[in-house]
C-alpha cells in the first residue's frame, strides 16, 4: 500500500513538473510561433527570396543587382547554411502594400550575426542600412535584434556575413503590430531570463548550504548558460557602452566554448566522478579539455573552423550522461532521483541532435535554433534541479532513518550495558561476599593457629617440664629408694600420657574434618577402654578413682580408638578442673539399650551459662585463669559421640560436682555413620 501510494505521489509530481514546464515553454514560444498570425510576413515561407553565395566576398551591391535571376537560387525557407566563410546575398521581392498602410520594418534573427546590410533603392541610388553584433549601437536601430526600415513597394537585398552559424529568420512587420510584437517578445524573454536567474540562485544556495560538488557544478552550468543566453540574444550589446558594444561578438564565441566545456564537466561531477564509470569519466574529461583548447581559435580568428566543437561537445556529453543514467537505473533500480536525472539527459540527447544539426546546416529549421536550444536548456536545468532536490530529500530521509536506527541501537546498547553492569555488579557482590567469607575463614584459621600455638606453648610445655624435672632429679640425685623412683616414673608416665592425649586430640580433629573419613566399627572390650581411660585418675595424687563396670556389656560395636580418646578427654577434664576427691567412672546400658559411659567428680560444679558454651570449640569454661587448656577435648568427645549416633551430655550444679555422660547406641560392624543426630539420652550418675 505504501509503495503504491509512493508511485502515485511520484507520478503526480512528475505530471505537475511536465505541466509547469510545458506552460512556461508555451508562453515563451508563443511570440515566435504566432508571427504570421499577428500580421508579419516571413522571409521564405511568405515572401519568396533568391539566394546568392559569394564565396570570396568580393561582390558589391551593384554587381549583385546587375546579375540575372538565373544567378540566384530560389528558396522558400529561412536561411540555414551552418558555419561558412562565404557571404550570402538574399534578394527579396517587395511585400504587398495596401492602401493607407503603415510603415514597414524588417526584423531579423538571430541577433549574433556579425554584420547584416540592407540595400534598398530610392530610385537613383542604393540606400544602405547596417546592423549586427559587430556594428555599434550608434550606427543601427537601438534594439537587440537587427531592425531595418523599408521603403514601401521597393524590393530589398540583404548581405549577410558572420563567423557564427549562417542562419537568418526575417519577418516584415507593419509598425503597430511590430510594437506589440516587440513588447511580447521582450516580456517572454524577460520571463525566460528571470526563470534562469531564479534557478541559478536556488542551485547556488543549495550547493553552498549542502556543500555539494554536483550542485555546485550545476550552478556553474546554469550561470554560464544564463550569461551565454543573454549574449546570444543581444543583451550585452544593448547594455554595454557604445565603445564596448562590439565585444558582444567575441563574448558569444567565447561563451559557446565555455558552455561546451561546462556541460561535460557538470555531467562528470553528477554521474561519473569517483564511480565505476571510469572510461566514461575519461571521455567527459577529454570533451572538457577539447572545448577549453578550442578557445584559442577566437583570438586566432579561426572560430568558424572550430565552432563544431561548441556544438558537438554538449550533445556528446548529454549522450554519455544518458547512457550512464540508464545504466544506473538498470543496475540500482528505478527511483525518483535516478529517473529525473535520466529524463533530461535523454531529452537533451534527442533534441540536442536536432539543434546541433540545425546549427551546422544539416537540417532546415523553421524556428530559430538558438531559441530552441535555450528552451531545451531551461527544461534540462529544471529537471536536473528537481532531481537534485529529490535526491537531497531522499538523503535527508535516509539520514533521519539512519539517525532513528542509531538512536534505537544506542538504546539497545544502553540497555545491554545496564544489564552487563547489573550482572557485573551481582558478580562483584558475589565476589565480595566470597572474599569476605575467605577473609572470615582466614581470620578463623589464624585464630585457630594462634590458639593452637597457645596450646602448644602451655599444654605441651607443662608435661615436658614434668618429664624434664623428673629426669633431671633422677639424674642429679640418684636414689636406691624404689618408692621414690616409682613416684618419678609415675610422674613421667602421667606427663607422657598427657602429651599423648593432646596429640590424639589434634590428630583426631584433623581426621574428622577429612571428607573421606569413615568410622572403623569393631566389637571392642568395654572394660579395657574404661581401664585405659581411667589411668589418668590413678596417676593423679589429688584424686581417687571409683570404677563401676558391673552393668556394662563385655563388648560394644564402636570405633575403639575414637571412643577411648573421647572418654579419656572426659576423664582428663575431671582431673584438671575438679577439686581433690573422688572421680567416678561408670558404664551401663540405658532403657533403650544404648551404652552410657559417665565421668563424675566432686568439684565445685558449673554455672548455667558455662554449661551452654562448654562443648564449643576452644571453650575452656570459667576458670581459664586457673588451668591452662586448649578447649578442644570436650568438643572432640561430643563430635565422636555424634559420629556414632550418640551424644555427650552434662549435668552440673554449683557446689554439687559435674557429670559427663557419653552415649553410644547399638550398632553393627557393617555400619559406617558420618554424621547422625544424637538420640535423646538420660544422664546417669555413678
Amino acid at each position: 500500500m505504501h509503495q503504491h501510494s509512493r508511485i502515485l505521489t511520484l507520478s503526480g509530481f512528475g505530471l505537475l513538473i511536465a505541466v509547469s514546464v510545458g506552460l512556461t515553454l508555451a508562453f515563451i514560444l508563443a511570440p515566435y510561433l504566432s508571427a504570421h498570425r499577428a500580421g508579419g510576413l516571413r522571409l521564405g515561407p511568405d515572401l519568396p527570396m533568391q539566394q546568392l553565395v559569394d564565396r570570396g566576398g568580393h561582390l558589391g551591391i551593384n554587381q549583385v543587382a546587375a546579375l540575372p535571376d538565373t544567378a540566384f537560387t530560389q528558396v522558400r525557407a529561412p536561411l540555414n547554411q551552418g558555419y561558412t566563410h562565404a557571404v550570402y546575398w538574399l534578394k527579396v521581392a517587395p511585400p504587398p502594400t495596401p492602401a493607407g498602410s503603415e510603415a514597414r520594418w524588417l526584423e531579423l534573427h538571430p541577433t549574433y550575426l556579425d554584420r547584416v546590410t540592407l540595400y534598398q533603392s530610392d530610385g537613383d541610388s542604393w540606400r544602405e542600412h547596417n546592423s549586427g553584433d559587430t556594428v555599434s549601437m550608434a550606427d543601427r536601430v537601438r534594439v537587440r535584434q537587427p531592425m531595418f526600415p523599408l521603403i514601401p513597394g521597393q524590393p530589398f537585398i540583404l548581405r549577410i556575413q558572420t563567423t557564427s552559424a549562417m542562419q537568418l529568420y526575417g519577418t516584415v512587420w507593419q509598425e503597430t503590430p511590430l510594437m506589440a510584437r516587440l513588447a511580447t517578445v521582450e516580456w517572454s524573454s524577460g520571463l525566460y531570463m528571470g526563470i534562469c536567474l531564479v534557478l541559478v540562485t536556488l542551485i547556488s544556495a543549495a550547493a553552498l548550504a549542502f556543500r555539494s560538488r554536483s550542485l555546485g557544478a550545476l550552478a556553474v552550468l546554469a550561470a554560464v548558460g544564463l550569461v551565454h543566453g543573454a549574449n546570444v540574444r543581444g543583451y550585452a550589446q544593448l547594455w554595454l557602452p557604445d565603445s564596448l558594444g562590439t565585444w558582444n561578438d567575441t563574448m558569444v564565441s567565447v561563451g559557446a566554448f565555455v558552455l561546451a566545456a561546462t556541460l561535460p564537466w557538470q555531467t562528470r561531477e553528477l554521474l561519473t566522478r569517483g564511480t565505476k564509470w571510469r572510461h566514461t569519466d575519461r571521455a567527459l574529461l577529454l570533451l572538457v579539455l577539447l572545448s577549453l583548447a578550442s578557445l584559442a581559435s577566437v583570438p586566432l580568428n579561426r572560430y568558424n573552423d572550430w565552432a563544431w566543437v561548441g556544438v558537438a561537445s554538449p550533445w556528446l556529453a548529454s549522450v554519455l550522461g544518458a547512457c550512464v543514467a540508464w545504466g544506473n537505473l538498470r543496475r540500482h533500480g528505478a527511483c525518483a532521483e535516478r529517473t529525473l536525472i535520466f529524463v533530461p539527459y535523454a531529452i537533451h540527447s534527442v533534441l540536442g541532435a536536432q539543434v546541433a544539426a540545425a546549427f551546422v546546416g544539416w537540417v532546415p529549421s523553421n524556428l530559430e535554433a538558438s531559441v530552441f536550444w535555450q528552451l531545451e536548456a531551461l527544461v534540462f536545468y529544471t529537471l536536473i534541479t528537481i532531481a537534485a532536490g529529490v535526491g537531497l530529500v531522499q538523503k535527508f530521509r535516509d539520514s533521519a532513518a539512519a539517525q532513528a536506527q542509531l538512536v534505537e541501537s544506542l538504546a539497545k546498547s544502553e540497555h545491554a550495558l545496564e544489564e552487563r553492569v547489573r550482572v557485573r555488579t551481582v558478580e562483584l557482590i558475589k565476589t565480595q561476599n566470597a572474599l569476605q567469607a575467605a577473609l572470615h575463614s582466614e581470620r578463623e584459621m589464624r585464630l585457630d593457629q594462634r590458639q593452637f600455638f597457645n596450646m602448644v606453648n602451655h599444654e605441651f610445655r607443662t608435661p615436658l617440664a614434668v618429664v624434664d624435672s623428673a629426669a633431671t632429679e633422677q639424674l642429679s640425685f640418684p636414689s636406691a629408694d624404689i618408692d621414690a623412683q616409682t613416684e618419678r616414673a609415675a610422674q613421667i608416665r602421667r606427663a607422657c600420657r598427657r602429651l599423648t592425649a593432646l596429640v590424639d586430640n589434634c590428630l583426631i580433629n584433623d581426621r574428622l574434618d577429612n571428607s573421606g573419613f569413615r568410622l572403623q566399627l569393631v566389637s571392642a572390650p568395654v572394660q579395657e577402654i574404661m581401664e585405659e581411660a581411667a589411668q589418668l585418675v590413678r596417676w593423679s595424687p589429688r584424686h581417687r578413682l571409683h570404677l563401676f563396670t558391673e552393668g556394662a556389656p563385655t563388648e560394644w560395636v564402636c570405633d575403639p580408638t575414637l571412643v577411648r580418646i573421647a572418654l579419656s578427654n572426659l576423664v582428663d577434664n575431671a582431673v584438671k578442673y575438679a577439686q581433690s576427691g573422688e572421680i567416678f567412672v561408670a558404664a551401663h546400658r540405658d532403657p533403650q539399650g544404648a551404652l552410657q559411659l559417665s565421668v563424675a567428680d566432686e568439684g565445685p560444679g558449673l554455672p548455667p551459662d558455662a554449661v551452654q558454651r562448654l562443648f564449643e570449640q576452644f571453650e575452656r569454661g570459667h576458670r581459664t585463669d586457673q588451668t591452662k587448656g586448649f578447649g578442644l577435648g570436650l568438643w572432640v568427645s561430643r563430635r565422636v559421640a555424634r559420629l556414632h549416633g550418640g551424644d555427650v551430655r552434662v549435668e552440673s550444679s554449683t557446689g554439687h560436682g559435674t557429670c559427663f555422660t557419653l552415649t553410644l547406641p547399638l550398632r553393627t560392624p557393617s555400619e559406617s555413620i558420618l554424621d547422625i543426630a544424637p538420640p535423646t539420652v538420660t544422664m546417669a550418675t555413678p
